[in-house]
């Protein structure tokens, strides 16, 4: 089973988390927003990997490269649990929407990354060079 876990610091997750719902009707995502409260974020990561089987694949998606939030995740890393930072909406999406019926490989995941990255745009130069081209 394909488990999907989004972390972030402060409540970054819970929206994403919450977009990804509405838009894919996906219920069973695992949001952790860090440092929201007292509990210690590594406890908090073991409980959630203890309700996962050893034959889950998970997909961890956090907010920043050399976060803490993502720092704590480097040990459950493995060949079927992926940890991607730098999360978006559109990364997020596309992995939520692959189908299930195996196993997510690593250049599949590469793909969707670097596909994930054309849409950071900076807008007022993207929208000023289509109005160029236009002329």
């Amino acid at each position: 089973m394909r488990r999907f876990v989004i972390a972030s610091h402060h409540l970054l997750a819970c929206g994403l988390k919450g977009t990804l719902e509405f838009l894919t009707s996906k219920t069973d995502i695992i949001e952790i927003s860090a440092y929201m409260d007292e509990r210690d974020l590594e406890e908090q990561i073991r409980c959630v990997f203890e309700t996962f089987s050893q034959e889950d694949e998970v997909v961890i998606m956090t907010d920043m490269l050399g976060g803490s939030v993502n720092q704590k995740f480097y040990s459950y890393m493995n060949d079927c649990r992926h940890l991607i930072c730098g999360i978006n909406l559109p990364c997020a999406l596309s992995l939520v929407l692959q189908p299930e019926d195996r196993p997510l490989t690593k250049d599949q995941i590469g793909r969707i990354v670097e596909e994930s990255r054309s849409h950071l745009i900076y807008v007022n130069e993207y929208h000023g060079s289509e109005d160029q081209e236009d002329e």
